[in-house]
């Protein structure tokens, strides 16, 4: 089979989302053909979507060498440099397609969350704006508006972005758990249970809801303990610092009811209340 059958093939696996078929095909044609560009991007683009990050950042380079002015290839980079935590990097490639395409939404959106980042909190807020203006109803947008404010510790702000997100799209199950956290962050109990029940109602697995569930019933107190968390650890098995939140809770739980609201040991708890994440 020659180069240009592997690259046809792997490039075809690509796009059904074949991510390991087409890493091995689209590899089988540049072993017959270096300069197969189609085939070196398609590969950064499969390593990439299977999470193979710096390696597709190295196949990026690779096409950018050939081809400094790939707009496609500039965007994905930019994407993989701030998921591997080269936020600087990311500003630098998305500014160069900027300045062809000023009004691009989704250009303007990574720009926002490099900045994000960078806690460079101004301009992200006015590339994100700027993006909401040329893509209204975005919930990504909106979720990320959000994220600025609360990295900027501006809180009032925040909420209002959310609560805006929830009037144009009510059926967010995303940001209704955003503000249920900051209703618990708030000390609104119970109208942090009420949202995180509304998200369990309609997908009973919902990993965030059910830990900031689990977390709102522990600060009320009333409940069966055990029976809360053992539901957080078969549906939540895959989140970060589950044995801690776990054992905060425990620490909590061994204080009175009607002394947990404001303990230090519910203030980290609370802390611990998880915002889905925003995908780059």
């Amino acid at each position: 089979m020659n180069a240009i059958s592997f690259s046809d093939m792997g490039l075809a696996a690509l796009k059904r989302r074949q991510y390991d078929a087409a890493i091995n095909m689209l590899r089988q044609a540049l072993g017959e053909d270096m300069d197969n560009l189609d085939a070196r991007f398609g590969l950064a683009r499969a390593l990439h979507e299977k999470g193979s990050i710096v390696e597709a950042i190295g196949e990026y380079r690779m096409v950018l060498q050939s081809d400094g002015g790939h707009e496609e290839c500039l965007h994905h980079i930019a994407r993989a440099l701030l998921q591997n935590g080269d936020a600087r990097g990311a500003l630098n490639h998305v500014d160069i397609l900027l300045r062809a395409k000023p009004t691009d939404p989704d250009l303007l959106t990574l720009r926002g969350q490099a900045l994000i980042a960078l806690e460079r909190h101004d301009g992200a807020l006015s590339a994100l704006q700027s993006a909401a203006h040329h893509n209204p109803g975005s919930e990504t947008i909106h979720r990320l508006i959000a994220k600025c404010h609360r990295t900027h510790e501006d809180f009032e702000n925040e909420r209002r972005a959310v609560e805006q997100l929830l009037r144009i799209n009510p059926s967010s199950l995303s940001a209704s758990n955003d503000l249920g956290v900051i209703n618990l962050r708030e000390g609104h109990l119970i109208a942090a249970f009420e949202a995180f029940e509304q998200i369990l109602s309609q997908e009973l697995d919902h990993p965030q809801a059910t830990l900031n569930r689990a977390i709102a019933l522990t600060v009320m107190g009333g409940m069966d303990h055990d029976a809360i968390w053992n539901r957080v650890t078969e549906v939540c098995d895959e989140m970060d610092d589950l044995v801690d939140i776990r054992a905060l809770a425990d620490d909590l739980a061994k204080r009175p009811d009607d002394t947990r609201k404001d303990s230090p040991e519910a203030k980290a708890l609370i802390a611990k209340a998880v915002i889905e994440e925003i995908d780059i």
